[in-house]
């Protein structure tokens, strides 16, 4: 029974905490922190399978952050299930993002842990907002929003600046998909579902959900699809090509509406 969370806070808004102790083995240690105004939000939570922090400022913003250690076991190899979430809206300027580590591996079939999911989006004199949820087990870590938040991961509406990035690794100095834009205007990231485990990275499919892989933007800017895998990368975007074991797509726009109907990647 895991029932230790480590979690740092730096906080000028509005915050409501929540620390469930669990009573028993199957019951659930969950952290909740709620922020509405001005100022800063952070933390850090370590679980000791998995590893998250989290952050979000603006002249005005309003979100959750919560993470559950299920405290389940669920296959006897003493890693439990656990869940992040956040979701933050931000009026004015600011920045927000979520990075997800998993860090406890004791199957050796699955090789070593470190797979990591990170989502950010930054704005100036305009609006944005992020939302992602990740889970991780003894096995791999997965971000499926089906039926939680489908569309609209991360967007940004009437801005002077702002960046966007996606991406998941499957550890360091290997697999890595990743999707960046920045410019002025709005913009649309839809990233429903990637996946990441010991050998394998999907970025905007999997997870037994249809893909909802798209990037819509309106003003001006560049959008940049990146991949590297230790044997193939291959996406949606290019269908016919073959033989790569990297890529670097980049694409530039001015006074216009740019889309990707689908951006969906795969590195191994």
């Amino acid at each position: 029974m895991k029932m230790i969370f480590s979690i740092a806070l730096i906080l000028s808004v509005i915050m409501v905490m929540a620390l469930a102790v669990p009573a028993f083995a199957a019951d659930p240690t969950q952290v909740v922190v709620n922020w509405t105004g001005a100022g800063v939000v952070g933390g850090t939570v370590d679980t000791g399978d998995a590893y998250s922090t989290f952050h979000s400022q603006g002249t005005t913003h309003t979100g959750q952050y919560s993470a559950t250690d299920s405290n389940d076991n669920p296959y006897g190899y003493g890693v439990d299930t656990n869940t992040f979430t956040m979701q933050t809206g931000i009026t004015g300027s600011g920045w927000a993002e979520l990075f997800v580590n998993r860090t406890d591996s004791k199957v050796s079939m699955y090789g070593a842990p470190g797979q990591e999911s990170y989502t950010f989006v930054g704005v100036t004199n305009g609006a944005a907002t992020l939302q992602n949820r990740s889970n991780t087990n003894y096995a791999s870590m997965r971000d499926s929003n089906y039926g939680w938040n489908s569309n609209d991961h991360i967007t940004v509406t009437g801005a002077d600046a702002y960046a966007l990035q996606r991406y998941v690794l499957s550890g360091p100095g290997s697999n890595l998909a990743e999707i960046l834009a920045n410019g002025s205007g709005s913009a649309d990231l839809d990233c429903m579902s990637s996946e990441a485990s010991a050998g394998q990275v999907r970025l905007g499919w999997g997870c037994g959900c249809y893909t909802n892989a798209d990037f819509v933007a309106t003003g001006s800017g560049q959008m940049q699809l990146n991949a590297w895998g230790n044997n193939n990368a291959s996406t949606a975007m290019a269908p016919g090509m073959v033989g790569a074991t990297s890529f670097n797509f980049v694409a530039n726009w001015v006074s216009s509406t740019f889309s990707v109907a689908d951006y969906s990647t795969t590195a191994n």
